[in-house]
């Protein structure tokens, strides 16, 4: 079997993988030179991942961990989470701060049409975020995500979600640990949507009609 896909080129590379029901969903750079960050899932009869050199949707991802929860009891709408960092870019496309994400996908996600073949179509990624409220509202922000932890429970539908953060500032360096419960991180993607009007715009919650179906569901 080959390994191309399912595991780096590097062993000291970031990779992230869990199995379910056969298949393989990994977060992993998929090239020699680590310019390909990808998700991925692996089976028998297909390859379906993230769309390769968008910035948008993966720029300069440490991948560290993933898996898959269900929503209900319906296993044909179950979710594969995965936890990343990468660079956040400002309106010109310039590489700032790093950031935690939870990227989200159905796990039976067969791919879209045309250029989408073999894509995902259900892709959606929020902010993970680890903060200590301060004086003034000044945050102290743990951003660059180390380690995290499912805990599951009996209720396997709820975990909850630990995360090792550290500080990417040069001033402080420090440690936290955050606990996520599942509903807010549900809730954190059936919200509002971000949207800017043009590159040089800041991000703002998205106003206007959201299609049917909504962007991140699952196609049965």
């Amino acid at each position: 079997m080959s390994g191309k896909g399912r595991c780096p080129y590097d062993p000291n590379s970031s990779c992230m993988s869990t199995m379910c029901r056969g298949e393989l969903y990994i977060g992993l750079y998929t090239d020699y030179w680590e310019n390909d960050g990808a998700l991925c899932r692996l089976n028998n009869n297909t390859f379906t991942r993230t769309e390769r050199n968008d910035r948008q949707q993966l720029n300069e991802p440490k991948f560290v961990g993933s898996a898959v929860i269900p929503d209900n009891d319906d296993r044909d709408d179950d979710k594969v989470y995965f936890f990343f960092t990468e660079r956040e870019t400002d309106g010109e496309g310039v590489n700032r701060g790093v950031l935690t994400r939870i990227g989200r996908m159905c796990a039976n996600d067969q791919g879209g049409q045309r250029m989408l073949v073999n894509r995902w179509s259900s892709f959606l990624k929020t902010r993970l975020v680890c903060s200590v409220p301060g004086p003034n509202g000044i945050d102290t922000h743990f951003d660059d995500l180390e380690d995290v932890f499912v805990l599951t429970k009996k209720d396997e539908k709820n975990p909850e979600i630990f995360g090792l953060f550290s500080t990417t500032s040069t001033v402080f360096k420090g440690y936290a640990v955050c606990m996520y419960h599942m509903e807010d991180i549900r809730a954190g993607f059936n919200g509002p949507f971000a949207y800017r009007e043009r590159l040089e715009h800041h991000w703002t919650p998205y106003e206007g009609r959201v299609p049917y179906p909504r962007p991140g569901s699952v196609s049965l």
